[in-house]
């Protein structure tokens, strides 16, 4: 399960929970592995408090993914069952479809602005060393 990116803030840390039954090799269960992508937990950043459940959603949350996770259940966005092997990625990432019917010329916009300052941001830095 891919957690949310500020799970332990403040410190910065990708948080990845694996699942494994004890003593039976992967490659012999002959099972599609489930993976979650839980990255949006409802709890928000607040002051001097850190992460806090302000809108009170967590425990709906929280009991969806269980419910999901104890039942393979698939849904979109949020989990997928390949069937992966050693060579294999493991995280959810890497087996999620990706919705393009969500993106607008603002995002696009956006993206490429963002990507166009971070190059110049690494010239000025790059020019800075030089001299």
């Amino acid at each position: 399960m891919s957690m949310p990116p500020e799970v332990f803030y403040p410190v910065g840390v990708v948080t990845c929970i694996m699942v494994f039954t004890a003593g039976i090799p992967h490659e012999t269960s002959n099972k599609k592995s489930w993976f979650g992508y839980w990255r949006d937990d409802g709890f928000i950043k607040v002051k001097n408090l850190g992460r806090v459940d302000r809108d009170c959603v967590w425990p709906t949350i929280r009991d969806r993914w269980i419910e999901s996770w104890r039942n393979r259940e698939v849904h979109a966005g949020e989990s997928v069952l390949p069937k992966v092997g050693p060579d294999d990625e493991w995280v959810a990432e890497a087996y999620m479809e990706t919705d393009y019917s969500t993106l607008t010329q603002k995002d696009l916009e956006k993206t490429l602005l963002d990507h166009a300052l971070f190059l110049l941001r690494g010239v000025q830095k790059i020019d800075e060393v030089e001299e």
